[in-house]
């Protein structure tokens, strides 16, 4: 009977270490994200919008120097009110653990943007355009392995003139990881 416990008590411990062991993790890796991306919206003329939504695809992230390498995202977030991200508001769409290097580019996928306007704009529904499909910023950046990079990209609408349509675009000025921000969650 003795001998029944020690057996099983032994079993139990290697299993116990088996499954700590595939569960935690490796000597010396982060605990948190080291680079986050958030977006903000630059006023202009959103407040012509009682909602301007953003589908967001998938993200990349460029390395720098490397003409051919592309780092490759599916977002946290799919779609974001840019309405709710005016001045300094910003929303993380990404979290997540990068090489630490440096970067160069930032590109946003855009699968889908639906906007309806105020009653001042003339109610219904927005003629938003992106005449690309995805959003680019060209800003150098450094991801280090200690600590979390947070950069903000700031996209703005703006009206093409008279037409009544509306098109998306990036703010380099006001993107990058020197931006303050306050977050909001979804």
């Amino acid at each position: 009977m003795k001998t029944r416990f020690m057996v099983a008590a032994a079993i139990l411990g290697i299993l116990a270490l088996v499954v700590s062991a595939c569960t935690s993790e490796p000597a010396g890796s982060p605990t948190q994200a080291n680079f986050r991306l958030l977006v903000s919206d630059q006023p202009n003329v959103i407040g012509d919008f009682a909602h301007l939504n953003v589908t967001i695809s998938s993200i990349g992230v460029h390395p720098f120097g490397d003409n051919s390498t592309w780092l490759e995202f599916s977002p946290n977030i799919g779609t974001v009110d840019l309405t709710t991200l005016q001045g300094e508001n910003a929303e993380e769409i990404w979290s997540g653990n990068i090489t630490p290097g440096q970067y160069d580019k930032v590109f946003i996928y855009v699968s889908n943007v639906e906007g309806n306007l105020t009653a001042s704009a003339g109610n219904g529904t927005a003629n938003v355009k992106l005449p690309s499909g995805k959003l680019q910023i060209s800003t150098p950046f450094t991801v280090s392995g200690n600590g979390t990079t947070s950069l903000v990209f700031d996209i703005t609408v703006i009206k093409a003139g008279n037409s009544g349509k509306y098109i998306l675009e990036p703010q380099i000025a006001t993107s990058g990881v020197n931006q303050g921000f306050r977050e909001v969650k979804p």
